[in-house]
């Protein structure tokens, strides 16, 4: 299962998402309503699911380092 970052298109509410994410079988881990962004679980493929809510969404990446 691979881990995505949603940032939520002004006007849509979290409520809204949610209920598409589900809908769609995919699992809500964590929503930073500051940033409007919404963290979630799926093992589908990403290009083939309609996203229009989200501005972008981005895969998890465990590649950054700290000087």
């Amino acid at each position: 299962m691979k881990t995505y970052f949603g940032v939520i298109q002004g006007g849509i509410s979290f409520k809204e998402v949610e209920t598409k994410l589900v809908n769609s079988g995919i699992k809500i881990v964590k929503h930073y309503p500051k940033f409007k962004i919404v963290k979630f679980e799926t093992d589908k493929n990403i290009p083939e699911i309609n996203f229009d809510f989200f501005i972008t969404v981005e895969e998890e990446k465990e590649d950054f380092f700290i000087q």
